[in-house]
């Protein structure tokens, strides 16, 4: 029994470093390419490096940290390849996902929908508020399709482009511009029409992915 409440307090704790070093990856404070050494990570947390390690192992599932065999552990490098790639998967599942969900639609989902779009359409900036309430829209337009997987694919391929969004944010000339396409998704989940809200979601997608792409491509020819 003490073992496996040893085990729970163990990966409690990995979990928290996992939030604070994903917010340190998201923030640009770990930037692209930097190195995360075990032994300096076990330093700043005060913790010994079994919690680090699953840490960063979590990191690793969701593409954030990479492990080079004489590198060791790095923040994933940025490219125009990857975030193709990403969108690419994300076109694949977020349409459906979002078709599915509709039908089962709550007026508290609907209303939730609202409130944090008005956040986000309330913002001069792509600010840590403005990506919080976004992430928090798109949890209540796709949680109802109870794909629970899917669910945690999608989100995870929305945090891995928003590291994108947060460094190439001034490919988006302001915050209330995005705001208006997740409005169209707002009014097409409101009248229950799952197929405008899948071509919403596309559209919005496809707009963002080509944005940033180009704003990417076109500042660091490096990695295009």
């Amino acid at each position: 029994m003490a073992a496996e409440a040893q085990d729970l307090e163990t990966r409690t704790l990995a979990e928290q470093i996992a939030t604070r070093l994903r917010d340190d990856v998201l923030a640009g404070r770990l930037a692209a390419g930097e190195r995360v050494p075990q032994e300096r990570l076990a330093e700043r947390f005060s913790v010994s490096r079994v919690p680090i390690r699953d840490a960063l192992r979590q990191l690793q599932s969701e593409g954030l940290i990479v492990s080079h065999p004489r590198l060791g552990t790095t923040v994933a490098e940025l490219s125009a390849a990857d975030l193709d790639e990403l969108y690419d998967m994300r076109l694949a599942l977020e349409p459906a996902l979002s078709r599915l969900a509709t039908p089962s639609l709550g007026d508290a989902d609907i209303a939730a929908m609202r409130r944090h779009l008005d956040v986000m359409t309330s913002a001069e900036e792509l600010s840590a508020d403005w990506f919080s309430a976004h992430a928090e829209f798109h949890h209540a337009l796709n949680a109802p399709a109870g794909r629970e997987r899917m669910c945690l694919l999608v989100d995870n391929l929305r945090t891995q482009t928003e590291r994108y969004l947060r460094v190439y944010r001034s490919a988006i000339d302001r915050a209330d511009e995005l705001g208006a396409e997740h409005e169209l998704i707002y009014k097409s989940a409101e009248s229950g029409d799952a197929d405008a809200v899948a071509d919403a979601v596309h559209e919005h997608l496809v707009l963002v992915r080509d944005r940033v792409l180009a704003y990417l491509r076109a500042h660091r020819q490096e990695v295009a």
